[in-house]
């Protein structure tokens, strides 16, 4: 067995955790911070409650991220970091403000286009600190290397080991207010984090404990948030088990992702609802390849650890399919509206556009063609 795992982050977590703000921030030497957000934010307050505790640091708002943030506001956010002596970077919401936060830092030290920066390892130089302050129990973005962008309709990724953020501070307290549809899809995408990097070629023993813990806590308590959003103890289970997938997904992702995107533009679909949907199907796919793997999967599923392979993986499948019905979320791409005439187009484009090498299991374009139909038509056996 031979595997690395690289992850620089100081973590703190709990509630309360945000309190330790200013102390962290002074401790990176920081003066003038630039704080990364969305409008939303600003209006709850939570942004004011971060700011609050920046106590000795000078700081300013950045708060035009927009959900599956476009490369023009990649832009944006470098324009402003550029425009003062920022010593600090601070993200503050869901996946979209902290993915933005974590190239404003590349983008202080590193100059150019920011589109010059899609793709993999194109920092040159390392990025000034940044604190990550997660709202949403979802990405596990606070402990990722990627940040996701939308250029010309499809999702692209500016990817390197240098924007891991110096600190991440995740407290639950600030996901109490979620309300119940972004509990939902920020959920599902933290459940498939911590499932496609089990699921990886690229998994170790590291992130598969990650994941198994991930998966455990987010399929006993995700229902339970989205029915109650004031049960302390679900929240705080879902921060943790999406904060897990951020630390699986070291793994990568497979093909769950790749399909997602294929979708999510098209019909301008949360990130979490527009992975969620492939879930059951690739895990029903993908068992008898990781079959080694699946009773252990299984056991995180809550649905036993007996049978063949392939019959674990379609027990595991249903009972996603089970949480994504208890959470109003679609299960099938026709529910969607996605015309059968397409399904083909889409297929072409997870395999041209969006490949996995490190997927066990290799699709060819009928093979993709037939689960793309496998989900619109909401079958999960071939």
């Amino acid at each position: 067995m031979k595997f690395s795992y690289f992850l620089p982050t100081k973590l703190s977590f709990g509630f309360g955790s945000l309190d330790a703000i200013g102390q962290e921030a002074r401790g990176l030497g920081a003066t003038n911070a630039l704080v990364v957000t969305d409008k939303v934010m600003v209006k709850t307050g939570i942004v004011e409650r971060v700011t609050s505790r920046l106590e000795g640091v000078g700081f300013e708002v950045f708060d035009e991220v927009e959900a599956e943030p476009k490369i023009e506001v990649a832009q944006k956010v470098a324009d402003r970091v550029r425009s003062a002596p920022f010593d600090l970077v601070v993200g503050v919401g869901g996946g979209s403000s902290m993915d933005m936060a974590k190239v404003a830092a590349g983008f202080a030290s590193n100059h150019g286009a920011a589109l010059a920066f899609v793709g993999n390892n194109k920092f040159a130089k390392k990025p000034v600190p940044s604190i990550m302050v997660p709202t949403t129990a979802g990405t596990g973005a606070e402990l990722t290397v990627t940040s996701m962008v939308t250029v010309e309709g499809h999702k692209q990724w500016i990817n390197s080991p240098l924007l891991l953020p110096s600190v991440a501070l995740v407290d639950p307290e600030l996901t109490m207010s979620m309300p119940p549809g972004v509990t939902a899809a920020t959920g599902m995408d933290a459940l498939c984090h911590n499932t496609e990097a089990y699921l990886s070629s690229l998994a170790s023993p590291i992130t598969d404990s990650a994941a198994l813990e991930g998966i455990g806590l987010i399929v006993r308590s995700l229902v339970k948030a989205y029915e109650n959003g004031s049960d302390r103890g679900a929240r705080e289970s879902m921060s943790l088990g999406a904060l897990m997938g951020g630390i699986a997904l070291q793994a990568k992702m497979v093909y769950g992702h790749s399909i997602g995107y294929t979708i999510a533009t098209r019909f301008n679909l949360p990130h979490g609802v527009s992975c969620g949907l492939p879930l059951p199907y690739v895990i029903s796919n993908y068992a008898v390849a990781c079959a080694p793997k699946m009773e252990k999967l299984a056991v995180a599923f809550g649905v036993g650890a007996n049978g063949d392979a392939g019959a674990l993986g379609l027990a595991i499948a249903e009972k996603t399919v089970g949480i994504a019905k208890s959470l109003k979320l679609p299960t099938a791409l026709k529910d969607l509206g996605v015309p059968e005439r397409d399904l083909q187009a889409l297929s072409d484009e997870c395999l041209s556009m969006y490949p996995r090498p490190n997927s066990p299991l290799v699709f060819d374009g009928k093979s993709m063609g037939q689960l793309y139909r496998r989900m619109w038509e909401g079958k999960l056996e071939a």
